[in-house]
């Protein structure tokens, strides 16, 4: 274990995933977070699969699938002229509890070992919370703010303030990572810069937001159904109204006239029944403002001893739930290779290697979610929409026939679990890697890639995915009847001492989905290099993986 912890600006999900994959290799570190706890305003609503594996390798997944929607309500998606009005089309997806049965029935190979979980973020981030603040190796420093830090050749040093009491304190650390957002200190300090796309301003999710915190237990009445999300589309206001709780809480979202605009209960209560298309009773609770439609980069996720994930690295509009979830895939990756270099088994480019890694995966997501919101944007209103006429007949179905194809925002497999590491120095290569899909995932054991998953034995429940047999650290994957020997592999890596296990899978299928005898496949659950026969150079092949 390192005598230097890991220091980290920023205690929202991203750090707390961040310092629990650190945990998890038995590295330690600092998480300072200005506010004494994760943020009570909904936020986010979706915990895609690939973040739910996280959650299921960390060993939280069963205590945040515990929490959020009721488990019997369906997640459907459904668009009206008003709530009191017409429904123009459904997206029909099951609940929670469907999911986790369909599951229980999926082939082996089925690649879903954790179904997408429509649960707000403030609830997840709650739970996650729970689990950093019992992690006996990280220093929680919840109420604490980062005023500065410098790096040194051998580390880092940050000078952190507790709000409450005024008191200073210098704290040193291997390594500094910013999870601080768009505006935290360790962004501004390396002095980085985003690149991308400006908001596309348009009816609906393209420029200046409001998200409103509300409580109208008659709204499911109004409705006439309880689903996971109410879409309103007509002439006077475009809205979005997720369920919380799925009983009287829900996130309001609109758009403001202005970015300066401040919004106030009597601006929202308009535009909420304008949307509704009647009064019910109505609690605000808060509300808070954003930017739709942006699609931002860093140039660059960090140098030398400090490095960046989440907000501080890209900037999302919400459409598709990419925003989070690719941070929390920031994270993992991040912490594996920061533990390494801590630990002192990292080799000098594997710090670069994240962002080689990570970068080009935040265009390939942000695009994605700016390429959805522009295709909510276009939904055709036509002027009797409303009407109960044939024009309103006709308008209502020219708006149906479209939001009956918008169905990819909430089934982006391909986003989920596609993201591939093809151009790292860290991958071994073989072969030509799958194409790209943001929908469609097909797993692949080229390296570079997640690693496919099977599921063993007869039943679907905890230790019976390949993922709950794999190791902490690295796994070599001896597959098939007569796998071959790998003790020069294995070797390699206890003298460098790299943390490691022998998992033996003799499943014809496993055999199958990784297409060779042996495979590595790294902390984050990636394939880093595969073959038919333990290579001759293992010690360059285990070098090189970890960034020798």
């Amino acid at each position: 274990m390192s005598a230097k912890p890991i220091i980290i600006v920023g205690g929202g999900p991203v750090g707390m995933m961040l310092a629990l994959n650190l945990a998890a290799l038995g590295t330690r570190s600092i998480l300072i977070n200005s506010a004494l706890k994760p943020r009570w305003h909904p936020k986010g609503s979706t915990q895609n699969s690939r973040t739910m594996e996280h959650y299921r390798r960390l060993g939280i997944v069963d205590s945040i699938r515990s929490t959020g929607l009721p488990k019997d309500l369906p997640t459907d998606v459904t668009y009206y002229t008003r709530l009191a009005g017409y429904e123009l089309s459904r997206l029909r997806m099951p609940s929670e509890r469907d999911k986790l049965a369909a599951r229980d029935r999926a082939p082996a190979d089925d690649q879903v070992v954790e179904p997408i979980f429509r649960c707000n973020q403030m609830h997840a981030e709650a739970r996650i919370f729970e689990h950093v603040v019992a992690c006996p190796l990280i220093d929680c420093r919840y109420g604490w703010d980062c005023v500065a830090w410098s790096e040194q050749p051998d580390g880092v040093t940050a000078e952190i303030v507790e709000f409450a009491t005024g008191k200073r304190e210098t704290i040193r650390g291997a390594y500094l990572a910013g999870c601080d957002g768009g505006h935290g200190i360790v962004r501004r300090q390396l002095g980085v810069g985003y690149l991308g796309e400006t908001p596309t301003i348009q009816p609906y999710l393209g420029g200046p937001m409001v998200s409103t915190y509300l409580r109208a237990p008659d709204l499911v009445s109004v409705a006439g159904t309880a689903c996971w999300q109410y879409w309103i589309v007509n002439h006077d206001v475009r809205a979005n109204i997720v369920a919380v709780d799925g009983k009287s809480e829900f996130l309001f979202s609109t758009r403001l006239d202005r970015p300066d605009q401040t919004p106030d209960d009597a601006t929202v209560a308009a535009a909420f029944r304008l949307s509704i298309g009647r009064d019910i009773p109505t609690e605000f609770i808060a509300h808070a403002t954003w930017t739709a439609g942006q699609a931002f980069v860093a140039e660059r996720f960090g140098h030398g001893r400090a490095w960046m994930a989440g907000d501080s690295v890209h900037l999302f509009t919400p459409t598709g739930g990419f925003g989070m979830n690719t941070g929390v895939d920031d994270a993992a990756n991040l912490g594996w290779k920061l533990a390494a270099l801590s630990q002192g088994w990292g080799g000098p480019k594997l710090a670069e290697s994240y962002e080689i890694e990570r970068r080009p995966i935040a265009f390939r997501n942000t695009g994605a979610s700016k390429r959805l919101a522009l295709n909510v944007g276009a939904t055709p209103v036509g002027a009797a929409i409303n009407d109960d006429t044939p024009a309103g007949v006709e308008a209502r179905k020219k708006a149906h026939d479209y939001l009956s194809g918008v169905g990819p925002e909430f089934a982006s497999l391909g986003v989920q679990l596609g993201a591939r590491y093809d151009n790292s120095p860290i991958v071994i290569p073989d072969g030509a890697p799958p194409a790209d899909d943001l929908f469609d995932y097909k797993p692949s054991g080229a390296p570079g890639g997640r690693a496919p998953h099977v599921w063993l034995g007869e039943g679907h429940g905890p230790g019976s995915s390949i993922y709950d047999r794999f190791a902490p650290g690295f796994t070599i994957l001896r597959l098939g009847k007569t796998p071959p020997n790998v003790d020069a592999l294995a070797a390699s890596f206890k003298a460098r001492g790299i943390p490691m296990g022998v998992l033996d899978v003799p499943d014809a299928v496993a055999r199958d989905l990784y297409g060779r005898d042996i495979a590595i496949v790294r902390p984050d659950h990636h394939i880093a290099w595969r073959g038919n026969a333990c290579p001759t150079d293992a010690d360059k092949v285990v070098g090189q993986i970890v960034g020798h």
